[in-house]
């Protein structure tokens, strides 16, 4: 028997994709937890670390206002955390729902379609640009994270010397 999805990405261009979105997110997923690890003790970070990802970027964020870093290096991670936790709720979609060839427009195109989310649909030209977006975004919070763990990861105080 073959799977609908041989059947709807015959060449596994979609395939492809969201592999390479997964991964992207893997190295996401990880820069929080390496956030964490390293900004909380222990039991706390036990804790924290089995909550959800937008949950957990949210307490990075707070974090963030509580250690002293160059203002711009934080600045810069906020904005890529916030950015991820948007990216996240497309990468949801493309892990929860099936993709299905569109026979409602006419074109018989293939199209991830929300189980949930009437309307909501991915077209491949959308996972491009999803898939390019983490990528990117990946490399943007690795280096950001750097740069603040080169200044003192900790959130030591920031010396002038």
């Amino acid at each position: 028997m073959i799977g609908l999805v041989k059947i709807v990405d015959l060449n596994d261009k979609w395939a492809v994709l969201i592999g390479r979105l997964f991964i992207a997110f893997g190295s996401i997923e990880r820069t929080t937890h390496n956030c964490l690890i390293d900004w909380l003790k222990d039991p706390t970070y036990a804790h924290i670390s089995k909550m959800r990802f937008s949950q957990r970027v949210d307490v990075i964020i707070d974090l963030l206002g509580t250690l002293e870093f160059v203002e711009q290096n934080k600045a810069d991670l906020i904005q890529g955390l916030k950015k991820a936790k948007k990216l996240a709720e497309k990468r949801n979609i493309v892990a929860h729902n099936p993709l299905m060839l569109d026979l409602f427009d006419g074109d018989f195109k293939e199209i991830i379609i929300s189980n949930t989310k009437d309307g909501v649909t991915i077209t491949f030209e959308e996972l491009q640009q999803i898939t390019q977006s983490a990528e990117s975004l990946s490399t943007e919070l690795v280096n950001t994270c750097t740069k603040i763990k080169l200044e003192g990861w900790e959130g030591l105080p920031i010396t002038t010397q």
